[in-house]
């Protein structure tokens, strides 16, 4: 653990010699993000339960210190998920490496030239585009068991590289192991995770890929690649192969007007034992999401409606056992954002 704290400090010293050189160019910006969901849920018995979903008050604040020193700080304030028992499990939960709290990301990026090196907490560069997301803008019913599952907000050090265009990015990156019971609890740096990953932006094609391996739990291979079609119309695909999952999915996004969205996915994985309370066995996953955005001036205001069946199977002794489960979601989130300096 001392070895770890080392790397962190002399990462943060780092940036903070190498900007006293820098030209001051500061500012920052503060995004402040409620979300409303209502959310029905029919499952295999023929039972109705209902609850709030990903109801929470979400912040993101970033910028730049000087002009090749930049910061940025997301935090997820409130929660009335059933994945908690009350709000203030994610408060008790700030120190626990497994589990979501109030603090997704809090880190420094400096900028050398072409290489940049990061330091703080972060999330695991797992080459898909669902993890790539910002949490306010996803649906938990919509993504795999490696998003829902995977506690991937960690605490990390990433050294890169990036062309001069900034459409190729190389990295590696070592965090804390989501299955750990706190952060930093081994002093044993063979159980933390590494991850190498790099990522390509074209002007119609986008590619991502990425191998991820600890100690303790084994590895992930992902890919993810998402093609333009049309200014109005891209599919996205992401695959997992890992230790202990196997999942893949596509999904279409359309932008019908100015003011509508709609996105279609269909995933399926393979649990092939079990892991985290989760039987061995199949999942086809996904749905149909349609966002509107009804102020006449801008898109600050997102109402969502979102239909999710699900089919699954597990595997107990040579039985076989499936069942059908279906999730709905209507909601708003709103963006407002600040200029503050």
């Amino acid at each position: 653990m001392k070895r770890l704290f080392v790397l962190f400090a002399f990462l943060l010293v780092s940036c903070a010699v190498f900007a006293q050189d820098d030209e001051p160019q500061s500012e920052g910006t503060l995004l402040i993000v409620p979300r409303l969901d209502l959310d029905p849920a029919y499952n295999a018995g023929g039972e109705w339960s209902f609850d709030l979903g990903t109801t929470s008050l979400y912040t993101l604040f970033e910028g730049n210190i000087t002009r090749n020193l930049s910061f940025s700080v997301c935090n997820h304030w409130f929660s009335f998920c059933t994945d908690f028992d009350d709000t203030a499990d994610l408060y008790r939960n700030t120190w626990r490496a497994g589990s979501a709290n109030w603090v997704d990301w809090a880190n420094l990026t400096l900028k050398m030239g072409n290489f940049f090196i990061s330091a703080g907490k972060d999330y695991m560069r797992i080459a898909n585009f669902e993890i790539e997301e910002y949490d306010y803008d996803s649906h938990w019913q919509l993504n795999s068991m490696l998003w829902n599952t995977l506690q991937v907000y960690q605490w990390s050090g990433r050294f890169g590289w990036q062309n001069e265009d900034e459409t190729l990015t190389v990295s590696l990156q070592m965090t804390t192991d989501p299955l750990m019971y706190r952060f930093f609890e081994t002093t044993d740096l063979g159980n933390y995770a590494y991850t190498f990953n790099t990522f390509w932006e074209g002007e119609t094609v986008s590619l991502m890929g990425s191998v991820t391996h600890s100690g303790s739990w084994g590895w992930i291979g992902a890919l993810g690649a998402k093609l333009a079609v049309s200014d109005a119309l891209s599919l996205k695909t992401d695959i997992n192969l890992t230790s202990f999952l196997r999942s893949g999915s596509l999904q279409l996004d359309a932008a019908v007007s100015d003011k509508v969205e709609l996105s279609a996915k269909l995933g399926y994985e393979w649990l092939g034992t079990d892991w985290e309370e989760v039987s061995a066995g199949g999942h086809f996953y996904g749905g149909l999401l349609c966002n509107w955005y009804p102020l006449r001036d801008s898109h600050d205001l997102r109402i969502h409606a979102m239909a999710a069946p699900s089919v699954s199977s597990d595997l107990t002794g040579d039985i076989v056992r499936r069942w059908i489960d279906g999730y709905f979601s209507l909601g708003a989130t709103y963006f407002f954002e600040f200029n503050l300096f």
